[in-house]
C-alpha cells in the first residue's frame, strides 16, 4: 500500500540526519525551526500520502477515529469503521515506533534522537491533518491547523494511554505551531473561539479523571490510576504549553504598539486559558481529598429509596504533582498576584480567593468528606509551598465559604497567611508529627539522616526505598508522609517568617524619623516586640531545618544554646498566655520545642539519638534538670565491671544553667517521645554511654543515669506542682499502659526511677483506676512469661510497682479480684525458688502491705482475707473441676489464686487466725486423693509455709525449750499436719488409677502428657518437702517419711525379683522412695551405708517393663515414663551424696570406696549419659546433681590414692552426661547453677594436674577431657553468651595456679597445654550483652579476685591476666613454666604486633583488628617481666619492627611501656636496638615519636638513673647522635622531644663549663656547647622543657604493667583503654606554651573601644539581623527534592541533583584510589558540579568519620556506586556498551591535553592510582588518555586535585555547549 511505502521511504530519511549531525560546530536551531525544515523537506512525501483504499474520504476517517476515541461505546461493530480506525492506528504506531530508542543506533545522542523523533511524529501529525483537509479546502490554513488541533491531536492525546511521554511532546509542540504562531501576528476570532474550546476540552478530561457517574464512564472516564496521573499531567501540559503561547502572543502586540482592539483578542486568550488551569487545579484538589458521593437507589432503608454511598477518591496524592509542579508555578509566579492593569488585578485576587478557600476547607476541622488525615495536610502543605511566595502578601479570608453563599467572605477577617491560625495549625501538627517511632532506621550506624528525602532515598537503594516508594505518593508509609509533612511545614514557616522580617525591614525604613514622643516611643517598643518574635521564629526555623536535615554528631551538636533560647522564650511565653492577636505573630510555645527536639530524639541515626538525650538530660536544652551522672557501674560492694562508653563521638561538655522549669515538659513528651528515644538505643551498637571532652579530659558519663535522675526529679516536681495531683495522675496511669511497648531495660529504669521518686515525694498525690492496674497487671504477667528477661529485672519491676500502688490515693471500694490479680505477681520468697535478695523481697512485702491495709476504710483486708480463703477451699471464689487427672497436670489457675489469697492473709499481719480455719475445713479428716477442698487446704497450707506465715506452733513463731531445743507443733496442728502427709501420700498412689487402663503399648518419651505429669508428681513432692522445712519438729512428717523410706526399700528389693505388679507399682515406689528422701528420710545409723548402697543398687536396677497380660494407654504410657525418669534421677541425686557423707565417716568405707561404691557409680554414670535424651526436662537437674556427686567422689578416690587409672575415662562420660543435659535444659536460673557446678569439678587443680602428667606429658593428646570441656564451653560462650566465658575461666584460671600448698615449680604446670588458648583469651572481647539474656548478671559471684576498675568488656581476660600475675617470678619458676608457657604466649603474642595493617593504614578505631592488637600490647606489658636474656634479642628485634607499623597513639602507649620495661630489664640488648634505630634516616614520624618517648624515659624521666648506670659514654654519644638531627624534624612534638634529650645528654659527653682547648674535637665539642647554651636560654624552650620534664618525671611504666594497673585505665568508645598518650600531651604543653607567649592583654585603648560599642550597640543598627547572625551554628539547605513536589518519576528524578539540577553525564571512577581523604575530596566536587556518579572502591567509606568530615556531607547527596578494582575491566566495558566514552586521566604517548580535548556528553572519567597511575590492563578498555599541562617542575599532581580540574573542565563545555 502506499501507507507502507510511505513509511519506508521515512526510514530511508537517515541521511539527512546522519548529514544534520556532521557539522559538530554549527550552531544547533530550535525545534520550531527545525521542524519546519524538516516539514519542506518531507512535502513530497506527504503530498503523496493520500487515502488508502479502504478510505472514502479522509475527513470522514479521522472523525471515525476521533469519536470512537471520545464515546467508544457509541461506535457499532457493523459498519467497518472499527476496522479502518484500527489499521490507521496501527500504521501510526509503526510510523511512531522507527523514533523509539530500540530502533535507533546507540551511538547516537540524545539530542539526536529526539530530532528523528519530532520529525517523525510531525509526518504522522501532518498526515492526519492531510487527511482531514481533504474535504475541507474551504478554510484558511490556520483554521484548519486549529481545527486539526482540536479534533485530531487532542483527543489522541487525551484518550490513547500507551503513549511515551517523548511522543507527546513532539505532538504539542508540533499541533501548537500554528496556533501560537500563526502566520498573521493579529489574532483572529477563529483562534479565540479554538483556544476556549481547547481549554473546555482539558477541563472535560479533567472531569472524566474525577468522575464515577454513568455519564461519565460513558463520556470515557479512565478507571486507571496510572491512565489517570498520564492524561493528568498531558493535561496540564496542553494548558501550560497553551498558556506560555498566549502570553507570548499578547507581548509581542504589545510590543509592537498594538491599541486595544488589537490587545483584546490576546488578553481574552489568556485569561480564558488562565481560567481554565485555576479550575483544573481546584478539580484536582477535590478528586484528590474529597470521597466521592453517590446516590444508592437499591438502599435497606424503606422510608428514604435513596441512600449516601461515599466513596474513595478517583485522584491519588500523586495527582498533586502535576499541579504544584506545573500549573501553579505558572499560574502564580512569585509577586505575581497584584500586577498588571485594575481587571486583571482583579481577576487575579478572585482566583487566588477561591483557590485559598479550597485550602480552608481542607484545614477546616469540620470537613468531614476528607478521606484520611494524611490526605489534606500533604495536600495543602504542597500547595502552600508552591502559592505562599505570591500570595504571603495578600489579605485573605480567615473562614472558608461553604455552599452557594460565598457572603461570609465579606464578613470575615482578612489577614496576611502568616497571621491565619489555619495555616499555624497545619504547621505545628505537622512538625510534631514523628512518623512510626517503633521502627528506626540501622542498628549501631546511621541511616536515613541529612538530606534523604523519598526519591533520594529509592534513588540510592536502587528504586527500593525504606519507605515504600513507589513512584505513587499514596505507597508511601507514615513515616515518609510524616517526614514530608515536616520539611514542607518547614518550608512555609520559613516563606511566611522572612516575608513578615522583611516587611518591618521596610515598614521601619518608612517610619524611621517619623514618630515623636510617646507614641512614637510605644510604635517603636511595638515595632521592636515584632522583630524580636520574627527573629525569635526564623530561629526556630534554621534550627529545625538543622536537625531534620543534618546526620554530622558535631554540627547538631551546635544548636543547643539556641534551643536554649526557644525553651526560655517558650516557657516565658506559656506564664503569659498564648497570643490569639489576627495581626501579630503568635508565640512560641513548649509544644514547639518539643516539636524541635524530636527530630534528633527521633532522629534515624542512632548516634544523634543518643546526642539529644544527654544534652536534654543535661539541661543545654534549657530545661532546669540537675545531672549528676555518675561514672561508674557499681555493684553492692561498690565494685565497678560494666563501665561502658559505646559512644561513637567525643562531645565537649557545654556550661551554663537552665531556666525553664522541668514542669514544662509536658508528660506525653516524656514518655512518647524521651522513653521511646532511649529504648531504640537500648541494646544496640550505639551504647548508652556517651563520651565527653570536660575541660579537656575525657570521661564517660551514663545517659541511663541522667534519664533516671531527671523522671525521679520530673515525678517529684508534678507532685508538688498540683494540688489536685492530675498530671502525675496521668503520667503514672500512661507509665502503666507502656509495659508491652519498652524493652525490658528501659521499663526497669523507668519503673524504677518513678518509684524512687514517689517514695520521696507527699504520698497520696496521685490517682490509679483500678481497670488501670488490671490492665498493667495483665500486661506484665505477658511480659514475664515471654522469658528472656532475668528473674532480677523481674524482681526489680514487682518492687518498683508496690511502691506505685503504695503511694497512690487508695480505692474506697476496692475489686477483691483485681486485688488478687495484683498479689499473683509476688510469689513467697524460699529456698526451692531462686529469687532475688532478702532486702528487696522484705521492701516489697513492706509496700505490699502498706498499700493492702490501706485499702476501703482500712479494714478491708481484714474483712476480705478470711473469707477470700474460706470461699476458695469452698469452690466458691474459683469452681471445682470435674475430675482430678495426672494426666492435665498442674491446675495452674487455682495454685496462683491460692498462693494469692496466702499473701494477702499474710500482709494483713493475722495469716495464722485466717488461714488455719480455711485449712481445717478441708483437712478435718482423713481426705481422699480426689478431695477438692483437702487439695485447696492443701494449697493454702503450702503457701503459707512459703510465706513462713504458718510454721513451728501454729502461729508463725517456731517455739523451743530451756535447752533451745524445738518443740513439737500443739496437737491440732500435728492433726492436719498428718492428714496433709496422708493426703501427699495417696494422691502420690494415685498414680495407678490414673493410668490404668488397656490400649497400645508404645509412647513418646517426652510429650505434653509426659511434662504434665511429671509437674504434677515434682509439685507434690515439693509440698511435702515444703512442710517438712516449716514443721521441722513434727513427728507426724519425721515418722511417716522414715517409715515411707524403709517400705520402699524393701518394695524396690521384691520388685525386682518379682515383675508381675508392672511398671505403675515401681513408679510409683520410687515417687515414694524420692518424695521421702526430700524430707531427710534417714535409716539407721549402724546400717545406713550398707542401706543405701542397697537402695541405690535397686534403683540402678529398676526398668519400666510391661506387666505381663497388660496394657496400657499411649498417654499412660508418656506419662508414667516421665515419672519414672523424674523420680529415679531424683532419688539418686538425694542417695549418693549420702552415701558420699557416710563412706567418708564410717570406719573402713575406703575399702568399700575402691569396691562396691566405684561400680555403682561407674553404672550410675553410663545410665545418666545413656538417659540424658530420654529423661524429662523436669528431671534433668537431678540427673545432673547426680552425675556431679559421683564425679566428685571419684576424684577423691584419686586423690586418696585408689585405682585411679581410669579417671580420666570417667571424666569424659561425666562431660559428656554434663553437656547433654546443659544442651537440653532451658531455664536459666537452673542452668548457670549447673554451669558452675560443672566448672567446680572439671576444672579442679588435681584433675588438671593429673590430666597434664598422665596425658599431655605422655603425648595423648586425644585422652584429654577436662581440656575438651574447658575448649567446648568457649566455643560455647563465643556466641552472644559471655556468662559462659567468663565461668569457665574463673575456675580454671584458679586452677591452672594448682592448690594452695604447691610449690613455685609446680604453679602454672597444669596450664601448659592451654597456653594457646591463654593467649587468645588475653585479646578476648566479651561481645555486647544479648539484651534477651537472662544470664548477664549471673556471674558477678565470681568477680571478687578482679580490681574495682575491671570494664564489663575485660572480665574473661582479667581473670586470665590474675594468673599470669600471680606466678612466681622467673627466677622461682620452674623452667618448663617458663619456657613453654609464659615464653610461648609472649612470642605468640608479639608476633601478632609484627602484622601490619592492610594497605599501611592503621586499623580503624573499635574493629576488631584493633582490638586484639591493643589487648596483645597490653597482656605484653604485664608478661614483660618475664622477658629474659634467652629471648631478649628476638623480641627487641620483633617490638621495633612493630614500633615501624602505623598504629593509634593508645597502641603506643602500651608498645612504648612494654620497651622501657624491657629496656631496663636487659639494657644491653634493647639500648642498642634502640640506638639503631634513633640513627636511621628514613623512619616515619611516628616511629620518630615512639622512640623519642622511650628515650625520653630512658635518659631524662625517672628510669634515667638506672639506663646511664648500665651504658658506657659511647653509647650515650652514639644516642646524642642519633637524637641531634630532630632538632630539625619539621614534627613538632619530636622536635620538643628532641631538645629536651639533647639539653639532658651534651653535658654528659660534653664539659658545657670549660671554653678552652683547640683541635677537631674540641670544635665539635663548641658546637654541642653552643647548641646546649641556646637550649638554656631561650626562654620560650626553656617554658616547653620544664613542661616536659614533668610529664617524664611522672610517666609511671611500672604501674601500666601491673595487674590493677592495666584494669584502671579509662576506655573510649569501643570498650578499649584510652590512656592519654605522650604525644597528645606533649602537644597541649605546646599549645599552652604558645598561649602563655602570645596571649597578651589587649591595651586599653581597644579595651575602651569594646566598651562604647558594647554600650551604643542597641542603638546603633535597627535593621533586621540576618539569619547567619541570629545562630551560631552553620546553617543547613532544605533541598529542592526533599520536599517532593515535581512531577517526575522516580527513575527521572536520578537525573536531577538535590538542589534541583540536572545532572551531567559523567561518572568519576575512583575505583584505583585508595585514600580517605582523595575519596573524600573527590565526593565534594563530584557533587558540586553536579556529576552523574562517583564509582568507590567501597562504599563503606563514607561511614568513616574522615571521609564525612573532608565530604562535607557530599555523600548524603551523591549517588555512590560500588566496583572492587579485580571488576573494573568487566564494568569499563558495560559502560561503553552503553554509550559512555572512558576518558583516562594519565600521562601516556597519545594522551592529548585536557584544555583540547573536545568532552562528548556521556563520559567515564577513570582516575589511576596515587602513584602508580592506571595499570595497563586496564588501559585497553580507555578510548582516549588525557593530560594536565603543567609548567613546573613537578610532574604529578594530587589525584583529588587532578580529578577536580577535569571534573570543572568537563562541566565548562557542557555549560558552553548549553548556551549555543
Amino acid at each position: 500500500m502506499m501507507m507502507d511505502s510511505g513509511i519506508n521511504d521515512a526510514n530511508e530519511q537517515d541521511d539527512y540526519y546522519e548529514e544534520e549531525e556532521d557539522g559538530e560546530e554549527e550552531e544547533e536551531e530550535d525545534d520550531a525551526a527545525m521542524l519546519k525544515r524538516a516539514s519542506s523537506v518531507h512535502v513530497a512525501l506527504l503530498t503523496s500520502l493520500s487515502p488508502t483504499s479502504f478510505v472514502k474520504d479522509g475527513r470522514e476517517l479521522v472523525q471515525t477515529l476521533v469519536s470512537s476515541m471520545l464515546s467508544p461505546t457509541s461506535t457499532t461493530t457493523d459498519n467497518g469503521d472499527d476496522e479502518d480506525v484500527n489499521k490507521l492506528i496501527t500504521t501510526i504506531s509503526s510510523v511512531l515506533l522507527k523514533s523509539s530508542n530500540d530502533y535507533l543506533p546507540k551511538r547516537m545522542s540524545d539530542e539526536r534522537k529526539r530530532k528523528i523523533g519530532l520529525t517523525n511524529s510531525l509526518l504522522t501529525v501532518q498526515y492526519l491533518l492531510h487527511l482531514l483537509d481533504t474535504s475541507s479546502t474551504s478554510v484558511s490554513s490556520t483554521s484548519s491547523s486549529l481545527l486539526g488541533w482540536k479534533v485530531v491531536i487532542l483527543p489522541l492525546l487525551f484518550n490513547t494511554n500507551n503513549t511515551t511521554k517523548s511522543f507527546n511532546d513532539t505532538l504539542l509542540q508540533t499541533a501548537l505551531l500554528n496556533l501560537i504562531s500563526p502566520s498573521s501576528i493579529k489574532m483572529t476570532q477563529d483562534q479565540l473561539g479554538y483556544c476556549q474550546d481547547v481549554c473546555q476540552l482539558c477541563v472535560l478530561a479533567v472531569d472524566q479523571l474525577t468522575s464515577t457517574t454513568a455519564a461519565g464512564a460513558a463520556a470515557g472516564a479512565v478507571t486507571n490510576n496510572h491512565s489517570r496521573q498520564s492524561q493528568l499531567v498531558l493535561v496540564c501540559d496542553v494548558l501550560i504549553r497553551l498558556y506560555d503561547g498566549m502570553n507570548t502572543l499578547l507581548v509581542k502586540q504589545q510590543q509592537r504598539g498594538g491599541g486595544g482592539e488589537e490587545l483584546e483578542l490576546p488578553t481574552k486568550c489568556v485569561d480564558s486559558v488562565a481560567n481554565a488551569i485555576h479550575l483544573v487545579i481546584v478539580k484536582v484538589i477535590r478528586g484528590i481529598c474529597y470521597a466521592q458521593v453517590e446516590q444508592d437507589c437499591g438502599g435497606s432503608n424503606k422510608e428514604d429509596n435513596q441512600s449516601v454511598v461515599l466513596l474513595e477518591p478517583l485522584l491519588s496524592l500523586e495527582a498533586v504533582r502535576p499541579v504544584t509542579g506545573m500549573l501553579l508555578p505558572k499560574l502564580y509566579p512569585s509577586g505575581s498576584v497584584g500586577s498588571g492593569n485594575l481587571k486583571e488585578q482583579q481577576q487575579q485576587k478572585t482566583r487566588a480567593v477561591e483557590l485559598w478557600n479550597e485550602i480552608l476547607l481542607l484545614l477546616s476541622p469540620y470537613s468531614e468528606e476528607v478521606v484520611s488525615e494524611s490526605v489534606a495536610p500533604m495536600t495543602a502543605t504542597a500547595i502552600l509551598c508552591i502559592l505562599l511566595p505570591s500570595f504571603r502578601g495578600m489579605e485573605l479570608p480567615t473562614v472558608p465559604a461553604t455552599g452557594d453563599n460565598n457572603d461570609n467572605h465579606a464578613s470575615s477577617t482578612l489577614c496576611r497567611p502568616v497571621f491565619q491560625p489555619s495555616v499555624w495549625a497545619l504547621i505545628r501538627q505537622s512538625l510534631k508529627r514523628c512518623g512510626d517511632t517503633d521502627s528506626f532506621g540501622g542498628d549501631g550506624g546511621d541511616s536515613g539522616g541529612r538530606g534523604t528525602s523519598l526519591l533520594s532515598r529509592g534513588a540510592r537503594d536502587g528504586g527500593s526505598s525504606t519507605f515504600g516508594y513507589d513512584d505513587d505518593v499514596s505507597t508511601y508509609d507514615r513515616a515518609a508522609i510524616d517526614q514530608l509533612l515536616r520539611r514542607r511545614s518547614a518550608h512555609i514557616l520559613r516563606l511566611l517568617i522572612e516575608y513578615e522580617r522583611d516587611s518591618l525591614l521596610r515598614s521601619g525604613s518608612k517610619k524611621k524619623g517619623k514618630g515623636k514622643g510617646r507614641q512614637g516611643k510605644d510604635n517603636q517598643d511595638g515595632r521592636i516586640d515584632k522583630q524580636k518574635r520574627g527573629d525569635m521564629w526564623m530561629k526556630y526555623v534554621l534550627c529545625f531545618e538543622m536537625l531534620e536535615m543534618e546526620i554530622e554528631i558535631h554540627l547538631v551538636d551546635q544548636v543547643w544554646t539556641t534551643v536554649k533560647e526557644l525553651s526560655s522564650e517558650a516557657s516565658m511565653n506559656n506564664l503569659e498566655g498564648v497570643n490569639d492577636s489576627t495581626n501579630e505573630l503568635p508565640l512560641i510555645v513548649w509544644e514547639d520545642v518539643a516539636s524541635l527536639l524530636c527530630r534528633v530524639l527521633l532522629s534515624d541515626a542512632p548516634t544523634l539519638r543518643k546526642l539529644g538525650l544527654y544534652r536534654f538530660l543535661c539541661g543545654d536544652s534549657g530545661i532546669q534538670v540537675t545531672s549528676v551522672a555518675t561514672e561508674e557501674d557499681q555493684d553492692g560492694n561498690g565494685r565497678t565491671f560494666m563501665r561502658k562508653a559505646e559512644s561513637k563521638c567525643k562531645v565537649k561538655k557545654k556550661s551554663g544553667g537552665a531556666s525553664v522549669p522541668i514542669t514544662t515538659v509536658s508528660v506525653s513528651f516524656v514518655l512518647d517521645i524521651v522513653m521511646r528515644s532511649y529504648d531504640s538505643i537500648v541494646g544496640t551498637k550505639v551504647g548508652t554511654n556517651m563520651q565527653i571532652d570536660e575541660g579537656g579530659q575525657q570521661k564517660s558519663e551514663k545517659v541511663a543515669d541522667l534519664l533516671s535522675e531527671f523522671l525521679s526529679n520530673y515525678v517529684i516536681a508534678l507532685a508538688a506542682s498540683s494540688e489536685d495531683g492530675s498530671e502525675l495522675s496521668e503520667f503514672m496511669t500512661l507509665i502503666l499502659a507502656v509495659i508491652t511497648t519498652l524493652k525490658w531495660r528501659s521499663l526497669v529504669l523507668l519503673f524504677r526511677a518513678v518509684a524512687t521518686a514517689v517514695d520521696q515525694s507527699a504520698s497520696h498525690k496521685y490517682t490509679l483506676e483500678q481497670e488501670t492496674v488490671r490492665s498493667a497487671i495483665k500486661d506484665m504477667l505477658s511480659t514475664f512469661s515471654s522469658g528472656g528477661a532475668p528473674r532480677s529485672l523481674q524482681e526489680g519491676l514487682r518492687q518498683d510497682l508496690s511502691s506505685m500502688l503504695k503511694n497512690a490515693v487508695p480505692w474506697t471500694r476496692p475489686d477483691a479480684s483485681i486485688v488478687l490479680d495484683v498479689l499473683s505477681l509476688y510469689p513467697p520468697q524460699d529456698d526451692l525458688v531462686d529469687n532475688t535478695d532478702n532486702e528487696t523481697h522484705s521492701l516489697t512485702r513492706s509496700a505490699l502491705a502498706t498499700w493492702i491495709l490501706g485499702l476501703g476504710d482500712g479494714q478491708w483486708a481484714n474483712n476480705a482475707a478470711p473469707v477470700c480463703a474460706s470461699a476458695y477451699v469452698m469452690g466458691e471464689m474459683l469452681p471445682f473441676n470435674d475430675k482430678i487427672d495426672i494426666l492435665s497436670g498442674v491446675n495452674t489457675l487455682e495454685r496462683t489464686l491460692g498462693m494469692a489469697i496466702s499473701l494477702l492473709c499474710t500482709l494483713t499481719g493475722n495469716a495464722s487466725e485466717m488461714l488455719w480455719p480455711a485449712i481445717f475445713k478441708g483437712l478435718q479428716k482423713p481426705p481422699s486423693a480426689s478431695s477438692h477442698k483437702a487439695i485447696r487446704s492443701m494449697i493454702l497450707l503450702e503457701w503459707g509455709c512459703r510465706e513462713e506465715a504458718l510454721s513451728g506452733m501454729g502461729n508463725g513463731d517456731i517455739v523451743t525449750d530451756k535447752q533451745n531445743c524445738m518443740l513439737p507443733p500443739p496437737p491440732n496442728v500435728e492433726f492436719l499436719l498428718n492428714h496433709a502427709v496422708q493426703l501427699l501420700m495417696s494422691q502420690v498412689t494415685e498414680i495407678k488409677t490414673s493410668l490404668g487402663g488397656r490400649a497400645e503399648k508404645s509412647g513418646a518419651t517426652r510429650s505434653q502428657a509426659s511434662g504434665q505429669a511429671s509437674s504434677y508428681i515434682y509439685t507434690l513432692i515439693n509440698q511435702i518437702r515444703v512442710l517438712h522445712l516449716s514443721f521441722p519438729s513434727s513427728s507426724s512428717i519425721s515418722l511417716a517419711v522414715n517409715a515411707m523410706l524403709e517400705r520402699c526399700a524393701d518394695s524396690l528389693k521384691q520388685s525386682n525379683s518379682d515383675e508381675t505388679d508392672g511398671p505403675i507399682e515401681t513408679v510409683v515406689t520410687l515417687t515414694l522412695c524420692y518424695a521421702s528422701l526430700s524430707c531427710d528420710a534417714k535409716f539407721e545409723d549402724a546400717k545406713e551405708l550398707e542401706k543405701l548402697l542397697s537402695i541405690c543398687e535397686a534403683i540402678m536396677t529398676c526398668e519400666l517393663s510391661q506387666a505381663k497380660g497388660k496394657s496400657m494407654r499411649r498417654d499412660a504410657v508418656q506419662a508414667l515414663r516421665s515419672i519414672f525418669h523424674y523420680a529415679k534421677w531424683g532419688s539418686l541425686s538425694l542417695i549418693v551424696p549420702m552415701i558420699n557423707k557416710a563412706a567418708r565417716k564410717q570406719p573402713g568405707g575406703a575399702e568399700l570406696a575402691s569396691g562396691s561404691i566405684q561400680q555403682i557409680y561407674e553404672k550410675i554414670l553410663t545410665s545418666a549419659n545413656e538417659a540424658v535424651d530420654s529423661t524429662p526436662v523436669i528431671a534433668l537437674p537431678p540427673l545432673f546433681a547426680c552425675t556431679t556427686s559421683c564425679g566428685e567422689y571419684l576424684v577423691e578416690l584419686e586423690d586418696a590414692g585408689a585405682n585411679g587409672t581410669s579417671l580420666l575415662s570417667s571424666i569424659k562420660v561425666i562431660s559428656e552426661t554434663l553437656f547433654a543435659v546443659l544442651k537440653e535444659e532451658t531455664a536459666s536460673s537452673t542452668w548457670m547453677h549447673m554451669l558452675s557446678s560443672m566448672c567446680n569439678l572439671l576444672f579442679s587443680p588435681k584433675l588438671l594436674l593429673h590430666e597434664y602428667q598422665n596425658s599431655y606429658v605422655d603425648g595423648d593428646r586425644d585422652n584429654m577431657p577436662v581440656m575438651e570441656s574447658f575448649e567446648k564451653l568457649i566455643e560455647m560462650g563465643s556466641a552472644l553468651k559471655p556468662h559462659i566465658n567468663i565461668v569457665a575461666v574463673s575456675y580454671i584460671s584458679v586452677a591452672w595456679l594448682g592448690n594452695k600448698d604447691s610449690s613455685d615449680q609446680d604453679v602454672g604446670l597444669a596450664a601448659i597445654p592451654y597456653r594457646d588458648n591463654i593467649a587468645e583469651l588475653l585479646v578476648y572481647k566479651e561481645p555486647k550483652f544479648d539484651e534477651s539474656s537472662a544470664n548477664q548478671n549471673s556471674t558477678k559471684d565470681r568477680h571478687g579476685i578482679l580490681p574495682q576498675t575491671t570494664d564489663g568488656s575485660s572480665i574473661t581476660r582479667a581473670f586470665v591476666l590474675s594468673f599470669l600475675s600471680k606466678l612466681p617470678s622467673p627466677e622461682n619458676m620452674s623452667d618448663v613454666v617458663l619456657k613453654e608457657l609464659v615464653h610461648h604466649i609472649i612470642l605468640k603474642l608479639i608476633d601478632a604486633c609484627c602484622l601490619p595493617p592492610a594497605k599501611g593504614k592503621p586499623f580503624i578505631t573499635g574493629s576488631e583488628e584493633y582490638s586484639k592488637m591493643m589487648r596483645s600490647w597490653q597482656a605484653l606489658c604485664l608478661l614483660s617481666r618475664f622477658v629474659t636474656f634467652d629471648i631478649a634479642n628476638e623480641v627487641a628485634q620483633k617490638v621495633f619492627k612493630a614500633m615501624s607499623n602505623l598504629s593509634h597513639g593508645q597502641i603506643r602507649y602500651f608498645m612504648e611501656c612494654f620497651t622501657v620495661q624491657c629496656t631496663r630489664k636487659h639494657p644491653s640488648v634493647f639500648g642498642q636496638s634502640f640506638i639503631t634505630e634513633i640513627r636511621r634516616n628514613d623512619l616515619s614520624l611516628q616511629y620518630v615519636s615512639s622512640l623519642m618517648i622511650i628515650g625520653g624515659n630512658l635518659t631524662v624521666g625517672s628510669y634515667s638513673n638506672d639506663f646511664f648506670h648500665s651504658n658506657s659514654d659511647k653509647k650515650i654519644k652514639e644516642i646524642l647522635c642519633g637524637v641531634l638531627p630532630w632538632l630539625s624534624s619539621t614534627q613538632g612534638f619530636s622536635r620538643a622531644i628532641a631538645q629536651l634529650l639533647v639539653y639532658k645528654l651534651i653535658p654528659l659527653v660534653v664539659d658545657v663549663e670549660n671554653h678552652t682547648g683547640g683541635g677537631a674535637i674540641e670544635k665539635d665539642d663548641a658546637v654541642l656547647r653552643s647548641v646546649y647554651l641556646f637550649l638554656q636560654q631561650n626562654q620560650d624552650m626553656s617554658r616547653v622543657r620544664v613542661k616536659q620534664q614533668s610529664f617524664f618525671d611522672s610517666y609511671d611504666v611500672d604501674t601500666a604493667c601491673q595487674f590493677e594497673g592495666l584494669l584502671a585505665f579509662e576506655v573510649d568508645d569501643g570498650d578499649e583503654a584510652s590512656p592519654v598518650h605522650m604525644v597528645d600531651a606533649i602537644k597541649e604543653c605546646l599549645a599552652d606554651v604558645y598561649k602563655e607567649v602570645h596571649d597578651e592583654d589587649a591595651p586599653e585603648w581597644k579595651q575602651m573601644e569594646d566598651l562604647l560599642i558594647s554600650a551604643e550597640g542597641g542603638n546603633q543598627d535597627e535593621s533586621v539581623p540576618e539569619n547567619d547572625e541570629l545562630v551560631n551554628f552553620q546553617r543547613k539547605i532544605l533541598p529542592v527534592d526533599a520536599l517532593d513536589l515535581r512531577i517526575q518519576s522516580l527513575h527521572e528524578n536520578k537525573k536531577f541533583n538535590a538542589a534541583g539540577n540536572k545532572k551531567q553525564g559523567l561518572i568519576v571512577c575512583a575505583t584505583l584510589v585508595d585514600k580517605v581523604p582523595n575519596l573524600a575530596g573527590l565526593a565534594r566536587t563530584a557533587e558540586i558540579f553536579a556529576a552523574e556518579t562517583l564509582v568507590l572502591p567501597n562504599t563503606l567509606v563514607k561511614k568513616q568519620d574522615d571521609f564525612k568530615s573532608i565530604s562535607a556531607s557530599a555523600n548524603d547527596w551523591i549517588d555512590m556506586e560500588e566496583c572492587k578494582e579485580e571488576n573494573l575491566l568487566v564494568w569499563l566495558h558495560k559502560k561503553k556498551a552503553e554509550g559512555y566514552t572512558i576518558v583516562g586521566l594519565e600521562q601516556t604517548s597519545s594522551s592529548k591535553c585536557l584544555t583540547r580535548f573536545n568532552f562528548p556528553d556521556k563520559v567515564v572519567l577513570l582516575l589511576g592510582k596515587e602513584k602508580e597511575g592506571i595499570p595497563v590492563e586496564f588501559l585497553s578498555a580507555v578510548d582516549q588518555c588525557i593530560e594536565i599541562p603543567q609548567l613546573g617542575i613537578i610532574r604529578s599532581l594530587n589525584v583529588h586535585v587532578s580529578g577536580a580540574l577535569t571534573i570543572w573542565e568537563y562541566t565548562s563545555q557542557m555549560m558552553k555547549r548549553s548556551k549555543r
